[in-house]
């Protein structure tokens, strides 16, 4: 008898067109895996290769700004001499050449240039400027402020003799502090005050995130933190290195252990007339790219630098136990410090005379402050005042100390810190005008 080989399939059932074996139901899932892992390792090796990118391109960043730290200081600590280059597609004559009392009396034979980006040519002419007498003087008037001193222990007291403006003008900007100032010098000539028998002054403040360690912190490694970017590009380093600022870090190293890892002193110098001559890197001012490159020298602008440690959060967390029952306890700390520390220096910059600041995320960076609460606490102090009292009495309002002492403020917070930052800012304000209206 001959075996029948096709089985007869029941009657309205169709053939699979892929018939499936015993031994391909097993395969299948293996074959699916394998399929996934691969996906899964190529997914892998292109982040790898992001990342490695990503640092290479860092690495090269760091290289640069060490480069132009080392320039900067080699022209701030020497002869105070440097060249800005000033580019431009049209004639001599049309380039802005408006003298400045650090201007050099030589300016060089314009030299041409081939331009790939469909100009034949452009015009270039090299500008010299001698800033040594400037930084003579922004050495000599350096002031160093304790931290016990008495006139700013007390800023929470009454203060006669200072200017008082109905209003500050306050505004936001998503930029570096030095990108900031140069706009705000630039719209507001009246902050810079020129002499025909003197060197120029200035009325602008710039709050520095300063370093406990050393003058400029990492700037000479090629850092890239608020205080670095600052000592690469201004001559705020010959301040820092003077006589008087010398005690500022003998005193945060003598008394590290004294006020607690990470908390640091009150102590601070005030750096009057630093000359800034570089663009930061998202300086966007200038018109024609070629003269706006990152750490490019321009004309001289003066700004009056204030060096400040912010309270090192991070440290403090690191160093410390802290469980989830006495986190309040540190966090407290932390806040009523910083709230101190940001009132002495707003009252330094009153005393000083200034009346245009540049603030910012103080702290938020590396020392990992709290954005919120930084916001909130210059809220409080320059703007809507502070909720005090307890759960038995009432809670007051007490008005902000330093409302109305300033004409300009602008907060210079760069990054993914902006949003946060002016969230946290305009939401003290709302709930003080809240508590106001309902009291």
């Amino acid at each position: 008898m001959t075996r029948n080989s096709a089985q007869r399939l029941p009657q309205g059932r169709a053939r699979s067109s892929a018939p499936i074996h015993p031994l391909t139901a097993i395969k299948q899932p293996s074959i699916t895996k394998a399929c996934s892992k691969r996906q899964y390792n190529k997914q892998e090796h292109f982040k790898r290769q992001r990342r490695q990118l990503a640092f290479a391109a860092h690495r090269a960043k760091r290289c640069e700004w060490l480069d132009i730290a080392r320039d900067t200081q080699r022209i701030v600590l020497g002869d105070g001499k440097y060249v800005e280059e000033r580019l431009s597609a049209h004639s001599v004559s049309s380039l802005d050449l408006s003298p400045s009392p650090f201007q050099c009396s030589e300016v060089s034979v314009p030299v041409i240039y081939s331009h790939p980006q469909g100009h034949s040519s452009a015009t270039a002419i090299h500008v010299h400027y001698d800033i040594a007498p400037q930084i003579v003087v922004s050495k000599q008037g350096t002031t160093f402020y304790p931290h016990c001193s008495p006139e700013l222990a007390n800023w929470r007291g009454i203060r006669g003799n200072t200017s008082s403006f109905v209003s500050s003008n306050i505004s936001f900007a998503p930029k570096s502090t030095l990108t900031a100032a140069r706009r705000l010098i630039t719209a507001n000539p009246r902050f810079t005050k020129q002499s025909p028998n003197s060197l120029p002054s200035s009325s602008l403040g710039v709050l520095s995130f300063a370093s406990a360690k050393r003058p400029g912190g990492g700037f000479l490694h090629g850092g890239d933190e608020q205080e670095e970017t600052l000592a690469r590009s201004t001559s705020l380093v010959a301040s820092l290195r003077s006589e008087q600022a010398k005690e500022f870090y003998q005193t945060h190293r003598k008394f590290l252990n004294v006020d607690g890892a990470g908390l640091h002193d009150h102590s601070m110098v005030y750096s009057p007339g630093v000359v800034a001559f570089r663009s930061d890197d998202d300086d966007d001012i200038d018109v024609d790219p070629a003269s706006s490159r990152s750490g490019s020298t321009i004309a001289p602008y003066l700004v009056n630098v204030l060096s400040s440690v912010p309270v090192n959060a991070a440290a403090i967390r690191q160093n410390y136990l802290i469980t989830s029952s006495d986190a309040h306890i540190f966090e407290d700390g932390i806040r009523n410090t910083m709230r101190d520390r940001m009132a002495r220096a707003l009252r330094i910059f009153e005393i000083r005379g200034d009346r245009a600041l540049v603030l910012g995320a103080f702290g938020c960076g590396s020392r990992q402050n709290n954005v919120e609460m930084v916001a909130e606490l210059w809220a409080e102090l320059l703007v809507c005042g502070s909720r005090e009292g307890t759960e038995a009495s009432k809670e007051e309002i007490k008005p902000a100390k330093f409302k109305g002492v300033f004409e300009e403020i602008v907060f210079a917070v760069s990054g993914k810190l902006f949003e946060p930052f002016k969230r946290a800012f305009d939401m003290k304000l709302f709930e003080i005008e809240v508590m106001k209206a309902a009291s």
